[in-house]
């Protein structure tokens, strides 16, 4: 007949009510906590790909308001020096002012745009887990 010391400590049953010892159940324990730390990153790595993909798209729409921006300053540049070369005696120029305008307006919904999408909140369903792991670890009354 085996005993339970030349058993290894995961095949004692816990069923039967035979203690298993403290070393047993500390590697146990740091097994759970190892595989739930293990899921945890697994779940925020998944969230960290849309993250990196929120975060592009504001980047590449930010670069697009910096341009725009830019675009509409030398524009507008160019409306006050040959508005004042001209005197208004040219028509085009004000089609210049319009194009101006709309740079400006472009550059503004891009800025916009960032500007709502900046505080996209982060990994929700990571927090929502840690949440409830805090949850289940409080003690009930």
């Amino acid at each position: 007949m085996e005993t339970n010391a030349s058993r290894p400590p995961d095949q004692v049953s816990a069923a039967a009510g035979e203690p298993r010892g403290l070393a047993a159940e500390l590697l146990s324990l740091l097994g759970s906590v190892g595989r739930h730390v293990s899921a945890v990153g697994a779940l925020a790595g998944e969230e960290a790909r849309g993250v990196a993909e929120l975060y592009l798209r504001l980047a590449v729409m930010l670069g697009a308001a910096i341009f725009f921006a830019a675009f509409g300053y030398v524009l507008l540049l160019l409306f006050v020096a040959f508005l004042v070369a001209t005197v208004f005696h040219v028509a085009w120029i004000w089609i210049l002012l319009a194009f101006t305008v709309v740079h400006f307006l472009v550059a503004v919904l891009c800025a916009t745009h960032v500007k709502n999408h900046w505080r996209t909140p982060l990994f929700p369903a990571t927090a929502a887990e840690i949440k409830k792991d805090l949850e289940a670890l409080k003690p009930r009354p």
